[in-house]
């Protein structure tokens, strides 16, 4: 039970954190202006992107895991995953909006990269979990579990070469 309600606690702090990142990216599209996010700060953007890049993958991961392990339902974790994936794409554009200077654009591309990548992990998640729903054939779901290990570990090296790339 309390394993639910961490995953429910995870569910509403990602949705409430989705809510206010749109609300103030729809607030600022009122005028026909590009939208920026003002960054002085890069290293501590950085260590805050990371962060919440975690509480986002353990909350996918953990959430995947217990799919795999039939304690949640193919639905349940499909939302949990389109919740986490809308959180990871709004991570996406805080990075490529915030105008890092050219001493942190390696550290930002590879984040990104790793964004990108773990975006590609949640969605293939999504895929299993609708196979699992509609009783794919064991081929078809081990070929994509393999992908998402790989994707998984992508994301994971490019979040160490952003780490290890900062100025």
């Amino acid at each position: 039970m309390s394993s639910k309600r961490g995953v429910g606690i995870t569910v509403a702090i990602l949705v409430i954190i989705t809510i206010a990142s749109f609300s103030v990216w729809i607030v600022n599209n009122t005028t026909n202006t590009e939208m920026t996010i003002v960054v002085t700060d890069f290293e501590n953007h950085q260590e805050g992107i990371s962060e919440r890049h975690k509480v986002i993958a353990n909350a996918v991961v953990e959430s995947f895991s217990e799919l795999i392990n039939e304690q949640i339902s193919t639905e349940e974790y499909i939302r949990i995953a389109e919740v986490s994936s809308s959180q990871n794409n709004s991570l996406l554009m805080e990075l490529a909006y915030s105008d890092a200077p050219e001493e942190w654009q390696e550290n930002y591309i590879n984040r990104i990269a790793s964004l990108k990548s773990f975006e590609a992990y949640i969605i293939e998640t999504m895929v299993i979990a609708n196979l699992i729903e509609n009783d794919g054939k064991q081929e078809q779901k081990t070929e994509i579990m393999n992908n998402i290990e790989k994707l998984k570990q992508e994301s994971i090296l490019y979040a160490q070469m952003a780490d290890t790339s900062k100025p």
